[in-house]
């Protein structure tokens, strides 16, 4: 009923007035009371739960202590997953959505989701978001009847489920959303270059702005509000983005298995706050490879670096290891008027390379390296190849300007010389130098994520597989030989 008086162009800007006004009412709640509300879902949820194979298995009872149980990943739920049966799960198998992550290895994982978590989450944070994305710091600048790009991959991924769930005809409450979602990467690309005086905010990757968008434009655009999902290469752009697009760029944290669990910081750019309505956010630093004791929301701090535990509320997901590392910005927002801790995107903890058992390196580490040198990319990746008894990892990296080639191998080697021990060791103990960098030649990336599938194209950075890096040299390849822009 809502939905279709919201249809009416004068009721539509009348409720969208008043929704305004109340935005944020639910992250003003203290953030307390908000665990503390959790605990009646959680005790629904384990009532439900324990009747089933997957709660028999984790050792759930009505009264369980979450943090009494085991942590879980992927790999414990791949067997239900993978040939789910009614008694394993909560609900009815027809409730749930089968849905796909877009996954960088060339291989994709199936995850079954209840079609209601989804709804719950569309309902009560899909709203903020959008509020977080249209907001200039001092109001919401959304008007009834915007135009929202959103450059993101189709059902079954779980962008593309949400986006069908909740749209009709293209719309979303208040929003029309372009361009058609099941048009190709390239296609979707082509129509913000054509459209981007029509648009009034967009949700993007930043490697697509960078090095498809802004290249073609070249003159600045005016939008109301930008949400940027990778993270890494978004923070090193921020400047570059938020001068090009008249807006301070956002982000927030989703993934397939917490569904859509943040909305975006307005205070701190690139920051996000989890929801306690979407589940329980359990933490551990991430000193240690192996898990320890667990925090909540409540208790991180500042500055520290944290890996997510998720417990879904409302679906089987109960203590999920995300491998995913968040660092803590902030205690509360001004803007939004919430005491909830806001995060920053860290790096996955599973993406790491070890060199000869000796030393491991992440991407927030190869980040990090590359802003100190001046590498200013488009993007990299790295395989770990075996020669003559040394290991080496090799780095290919394609710069948005050509000139930066005098950067070198050896320069990154020094780096790692200088401010890591192992790696200084590892350097020492075999007498070689064990960084290799190739250079990629203009447009390689560009043409590989044309390509590629998922939720949103991507890069994996570390670790690439064999048929990935394949892909990646043909698109080298097509515009000109590897080999002739190798610089060492």
């Amino acid at each position: 009923m809502l939905e279709r008086l919201i249809e009416n162009p004068t009721l539509g800007k009348f409720i969208l007035e008043r929704l305004k006004t109340n935005a944020f009412d639910s992250f003003e709640i203290p953030l307390s009371k908000a665990i503390e509300n959790q605990t009646g879902a959680l005790t629904h949820k384990f009532e439900h739960l324990e009747k089933t194979t997957i709660g028999k298995k984790l050792g759930i009872h009505k009264k369980t202590d979450l943090k009494d149980l085991p942590y879980t990943d992927y790999a414990f739920y791949e067997p239900f997953y993978e040939n789910p049966t009614q008694d394993a799960f909560i609900y009815p198998l027809e409730e749930y959505a089968t849905l796909k992550t877009s996954g960088t290895t060339g291989r994709n994982k199936t995850i079954l989701v209840p079609r209601r978590a989804m709804q719950k989450a569309l309902r009560e944070t899909a709203l903020p978001v959008v509020f977080a994305l249209f907001h200039d710091d001092k109001k919401i600048t959304l008007q009834y009847g915007d135009t929202f790009y959103l450059n993101m991959g189709p059902a079954p991924y779980i962008s593309g489920s949400m986006f069908n769930m909740g749209s009709k005809n293209k719309r979303a409450p208040f929003l029309k959303l372009v361009p058609n979602i099941n048009i190709t990467y390239k296609e979707k690309v082509d129509y913000f270059i054509l459209n981007h005086r029509k648009i009034d905010a967009a949700w993007i990757m930043a490697s697509t702005l960078i090095t498809q968008i802004m290249p073609k434009l070249k003159e600045p655009i005016n939008l109301k509000g930008i949400i940027v999902m990778d993270d890494l290469i978004a923070k090193t752009h921020k400047d570059d983005i938020a001068k090009f697009t008249g807006t301070s760029p956002k982000t927030c944290f989703s993934s397939t298995e917490t569904i859509s669990p943040t909305i975006p910081s307005v205070q701190h750019s690139m920051g996000f706050i989890f929801d306690p309505r979407r589940g329980i956010f359990e933490f551990t630093t991430c000193e240690n490879e192996q898990i320890d004791k667990t925090i909540g929301l409540e208790q991180v701090e500042v500055g520290k670096v944290y890996r997510l535990i998720y417990t879904d509320l409302i679906g089987e997901i109960t203590r999920y290891d995300t491998a995913n590392a968040f660092k803590c910005i902030a205690k509360g927002d001004n803007i939004i008027n919430t005491d909830y801790p806001v995060f920053e995107y860290n790096s996955r903890l599973d993406s790491t390379i070890s060199i000869m058992n000796f030393t491991r390196m992440g991407e927030a580490e190869l980040f990090e390296a590359f802003h100190i040198l001046g590498l200013n990319f488009v993007d990299f990746t790295t395989k770990l190849n075996m020669e003559q008894g040394r290991e080496y990892l090799y780095i290919y990296a394609e710069v948005i300007d050509q000139n930066q080639n005098r950067i070198t191998e050896e320069n990154i080697h020094r780096y790692f010389y200088a401010k890591n021990p192992d790696y200084k060791l590892l350097s020492d103990s075999f007498t070689y130098r064990p960084i290799r960098l190739r250079f990629l030649p203009q447009g390689t990336f560009v043409n590989y994520l044309e390509n590629r599938k998922g939720a949103f194209p991507k890069i994996c950075r570390i670790g690439i597989s064999d048929y990935e890096l394949e892909q990646l040299c043909s698109s080298a390849e097509n515009n000109t030989n590897i080999g002739s822009k190798t610089h060492t």
